[in-house]
């Protein structure tokens, strides 16, 4: 990964107001990923939307991240079947064009 789409945690948890803590726990849950450079640990950008996502349903919603893993499953398998949707219905109107 190339270091411009990388972002400090600690960088990070002074822009959005979070713990370090709560960043290591994403990552201990499998929610996160965090890259190592010179003994400093860095978020990927790509990853933000979906930190986010994550920073929202534990803070707003008060849920908490046995919960948020639960939920990401569920999302993560609705974007599988979206996708899987999408490549039928450009099988169905190959062979069927009015549709």
């Amino acid at each position: 990964m190339e270091n411009d789409q990388l972002i400090a945690i600690e960088v990070f948890c002074t822009s959005y107001n979070v713990e370090y803590a709560f960043v290591e726990s994403l990552q201990e849950h499998d929610l996160i990923e965090t890259v190592v450079l010179d003994n400093t640990r860095f978020l990927q950008i790509p990853q933000l939307t979906q930190i986010e996502r994550i920073i929202r349903l534990h803070h707003e919603l008060d849920i908490n991240l046995e919960g948020i893993e639960a939920i990401q499953g569920l999302l993560n398998r609705i974007e599988h079947l979206d996708r899987e949707v999408a490549v039928l219905r450009n099988r169905l109107r190959f062979y069927e064009p009015g549709l």
